[in-house]
């Protein structure tokens, strides 16, 4: 059995001694289904904008330490897991930290004394039924829009072994002027494409790298900062201001290949948000 802890309205399960299981993986939620039965025939027509509802998720829960510790604390966990005023609370398992549920509680809750630990579970109800993500709920039509082979706090890196694009999400509500790293293998003529903006470098690098910094307007060697904005196009030099919502960059260079002639690219923007 997988043994975690939980985090609920910012507060971990562990204060008050409390571990999960954790060996149900929640994949899809019910699908909706909007029908109509047809007088005279079998079956029913379909209109085909099913959605999905809620996400329940019971949760086996256990204790065990002195269960005069669980009755001390029995007030301070009615405030915890209860609902205030409607708003739902982050719901975060101990094996995925570094996503999240929007979630309540709405079935009774009882704990009891038992000898094998396990004293009841909880059942929460997700509504969006997907999880967060840095700002992003993570739809299946999402997932699918995402390319970034690994995502690191706000730095979404790709690799490139031919030309092609990455595709990410700008969760916040401005447009963010990104950083963007371009390591290994740089053949000369390479170019970037952002919503009709072009930037094209003129010079090969192999084993190195470029900072372009977008916000600064700088074009640098990532290894010892010398300026290489001298090989830039004098045509094709925009510094790119990625939109609120799915962004797609592309890349276009001949002579990349698999390992050393590939190339990894560095998105990396904090979103921005108004007010």
């Amino acid at each position: 059995m997988d043994i975690n802890t939980f985090s609920y309205g910012g507060i971990d399960s562990s204060e008050y001694g409390i571990t999960c299981s954790r060996e149900t993986h929640s994949i899809l939620p019910e699908q909706r289904k909007y029908v109509k039965d047809v007088t005279y025939m079998d079956g029913t027509v379909d209109f085909g904008i099913g959605g999905y509802g809620v996400r329940v998720m019971t949760v086996d829960v256990y204790f065990y330490g002195d269960y005069f510790i669980l009755r001390a604390n029995r007030e301070k966990i009615i405030a915890w897991l209860a609902n205030y005023n409607g708003t739902a609370k982050q719901l975060i398992f101990g094996n995925d930290p570094t996503k999240y549920y929007l979630a309540k509680t709405y079935v009774a809750i009882q704990f009891e004394n038992t000898t094998d630990g396990h004293i009841g579970s909880i059942q929460f109800e997700a509504n969006p039924p997907w999880q967060y993500s840095n700002g992003i709920l993570l739809t299946p039509a999402q997932i699918s829009w995402n390319t970034t082979d690994l995502v690191i706090g706000n730095q979404y890196v790709k690799d490139f072994t031919a030309s092609g694009s990455v595709r990410l999400t700008n969760a916040g509500t401005m447009s963010a002027k990104p950083i963007i790293k371009l390591i290994g293998n740089i053949p000369s003529g390479l170019m970037l494409s952002y919503n009709g903006a072009q930037w094209q470098y003129n010079a090969s690098i192999l084993y190195d790298g470029i900072k372009i910094d977008c916000n600064a307007q700088t074009v640098t060697r990532i290894s010892d900062g010398v300026n290489l904005f001298g090989n830039v196009s004098l045509t094709k030099y925009a510094y790119f201001n990625l939109a609120p919502g799915q962004i797609e960059i592309f890349l276009t260079a001949s002579g990349l290949g698999v390992y050393p002639l590939n190339l990894t690219m560095i998105v990396e923007f904090n979103p921005q948000y108004m007010g």
